[in-house]
């Protein structure tokens, strides 16, 4: 007769054991590569293997010193590491981590999401076996800093289809009281259709020099010829623009825009009137569009005189887009690409239930939100005749 196989399921408590076997047995295995891999680093360094006699000799063994190495399988206990006596060092690890990179990776990921710096700690003692402290999450967190500075200094390309320009605010302690902080920020579209954020910077929405500075940043990493800027009708910005990049069109965002005309018709009667100012940036071509803003106003110059002067004002620049490739209307026509940026901070900012302790927490966490963020590309046209005119103009 065959015996049936027994498939009883272990209690929690042998499961917890077999658990703990395991990583146990991981550890070990862990331990024991780092051992082989010291070790071989060590004797290329020096050129001789143990107590060998060799005219190639670099250097001398001096020794061990013992160390913990926290990773996703838990501590890995008395590491021996090697020592020779002008100074070896292995590059295996730095001097003083103790932590894998991975693992720092991954708190400063989980606290940029919105989880509290004890959260962060529970998660990471199940991970790895050991709490780190809400101080230590903050500096991995701060430990940013350096690679944000790289960041803001990195050379860019020359040129850029479209540019983004917007600025918005965050809530810091200045003197013990929370106050807003503007923050100005700039997203580029290259020839090859990828999207990255430029630079963004502390600066007064409403001051031209914040943005000429921000712009004359650009220039001084790189920047010489941008085809179309995508802006709100901030008059400081637009300023800024027109002095330091003269050749550049404009293209005023519609949807900023039709906020503002709608801003002065009643509100019962917003929802007839919206959807055919939306018909005037919507069409298929500039001609139809055209068609549709005439009749808009025939229609409603008389009854909403306000709104009709609100739109004619910078009309030119709402329409712009018409004059670049169809396909890309429905990113250029409105500043949602940035809008989008914006929202992924304060999304996270919200998260924290409090305000930034300064400026630099703030800059900081705006970096570590968009460097984590993953922008797609946009299909570019070989060798657009539109892209072609403008480069010839």
């Amino acid at each position: 007769m065959t015996p049936r196989a027994n498939h009883k399921q272990l209690d929690p408590e042998g499961q917890a054991w077999i658990h703990e076997l395991l990583q146990e047995r991981l550890r070990l295995a862990i331990q024991f590569t780092l051992i082989r891999v010291l070790e071989a680093e060590i004797e290329a360094f020096v050129n001789a293997g143990p107590y060998q006699r060799t005219p190639q000799r670099r250097d001398y063994r001096n020794g061990t010193y013992s160390r913990d190495l926290v990773t996703t399988m838990g501590v890995v206990e008395d590491l021996e590491v090697p020592r020779t006596r002008n100074g070896y060092h292995t590059e295996l690890f730095e001097r003083y981590q103790r932590r894998q990179t991975e693992l720092d990776e991954a708190i400063c990921e989980m606290f940029v999401q919105g989880i509290s710096t004890s959260q962060v700690g529970n998660v990471v003692e199940v991970l790895s076996g050991v709490h780190p402290s809400p101080s230590t999450v903050s500096r991995v967190f701060h430990s940013l800093e350096e690679e944000f500075e790289g960041w803001k200094q990195r050379k860019l390309k020359a040129h850029y289809l479209y540019v983004f320009a917007d600025g918005t605010y965050f809530t810091v302690i200045y003197d013990e009281n929370g106050c807003k902080m503007p923050i100005l920020a700039i997203v580029g579209i290259d020839e090859e259709g990828r999207k990255e954020v430029l630079t963004f910077t502390v600066g007064e929405r409403e001051n031209q020099s914040a943005w000429e500075d921000a712009l004359e940043d650009l220039k001084s990493r790189g920047v010489k010829r941008v085809d179309l800027w995508i802006t709100d009708g901030n008059k400081a910005m637009l300023n800024a623009i027109q002095n330091k990049f003269p050749a550049s069109k404009r293209q005023r965002c519609v949807k900023h825009k039709m906020d503002n005309v709608l801003g002065y018709i009643p509100e019962k009667q917003q929802d007839d009137v919206r959807p055919e100012l939306r018909a005037i940036f919507y069409q298929d071509s500039r001609e139809k569009a055209d068609q549709e803003l005439a009749a808009f106003i025939a229609k409603y110059e008389n009854i909403y005189p306000s709104a009709i002067a609100c739109l004619k004002r910078d009309l030119e620049a709402c329409l712009t887009f018409y004059s670049f490739p169809a396909k890309h209307w429905k990113f250029i026509r409105t500043t949602n690409i940035i809008e989008r940026l914006f929202g992924e901070v304060k999304k996270r900012s919200h998260k924290m239930a409090a305000a930034f302790r300064n400026e630099n927490s703030c800059m900081l966490m705006f970096y570590a939100v968009i460097r984590s963020l993953k922008f797609r590309r946009i299909s570019i046209p070989a060798k657009d005749p539109v892209f072609q005119i403008l480069h010839n103009s």
